[in-house]
């Protein structure tokens, strides 16, 4: 497995390394930030449900995912990215998600935690924000969200990436939305860890290796990656309002 960290990059080059990786030869983990902070829709979410205007002002960056689901506030979080052979997961989603979700919860053991996985279906679906509520296999603790993931499969290819909470602002969070979470709703159902990017990182690395039984080849970007993932973000994931997702 191919271990890649791109650190702090716009939400328009995370979005596009992502899908330039999907070429990938061997399974890949991916650590990633965001600077500016930003919010990434799902790949067929409604972008009126964002305030635009809000964000303009906030200097906060608008991107539309490859996967589904509903929008996330990227700001104090590591972001993580799995693509493998889809031939080598389930076919089905649910049991995907929990094999993905089982490397995560080993590499936060490791921290002394002991995240749950959620068994309950979303049961509102009109909700905008990712974290207001979480669905099968995803991470929780003491029954408060703590990971938000989202998958594609495509190009023969299984990705899923999500969101490891280190902070929030629900405040923040809620102004994203045009018809607005209640900031005290969010803070009873998302969480977070405190802990060093140095801590988090070490310890997802040491649970996605002994989940699969498989070390980790630290690389960069390839020429052909690093290319192809800046002709994305210039032609399509710049523009979340008007690219029709077709990937």
């Amino acid at each position: 497995m191919d271990f890649i960290d791109t650190g702090f990059n716009s939400a328009y080059i995370n979005m596009a390394i992502d899908e330039a990786l999907l070429s990938s030869r061997l399974p890949i983990l991916r650590f990633y930030q965001w600077k500016p902070c930003a919010v990434s829709i799902g790949r067929y979410q409604d972008l009126d449900e964002i305030d635009l205007e809000y964000c303009s002002r906030q200097n906060i960056d608008v991107v539309r995912r490859i996967t589904g689901g509903k929008a996330v506030l990227h700001e104090r979080e590591l972001t993580y990215t799995f693509i493998i052979d889809k031939e080598m997961m389930p076919r089905s989603i649910i049991e995907s998600y929990k094999i993905i979700s089982s490397a995560i919860v080993q590499g936060l053991r490791v921290l002394g935690l002991n995240p749950e996985m959620s068994s309950s279906k979303i049961e509102n679906r009109n909700n905008p924000a990712c974290f207001q509520e979480p669905s099968f296999n995803e991470l929780t603790i003491n029954r408060k969200k703590l990971v938000g993931s989202a998958q594609v499969r495509s190009k023969g290819k299984l990705l899923q990436h999500g969101s490891i909470l280190t902070g929030i602002n629900t405040k923040r969070y809620s102004n994203c939305f045009k018809k607005k979470p209640e900031a005290n709703d969010l803070r009873k159902k998302i969480t977070y860890i405190d802990v060093t990017e140095k801590e988090l990182k070490s310890a997802i690395k040491q649970g996605f290796s002994e989940y699969f039984k498989t070390s980790l080849n630290e690389r960069g970007l390839g020429n052909r990656e690093l290319s192809e993932a800046i002709e994305l973000a210039r032609v399509k994931y710049m523009d979340p309002m008007h690219y029709a997702p077709t990937v």
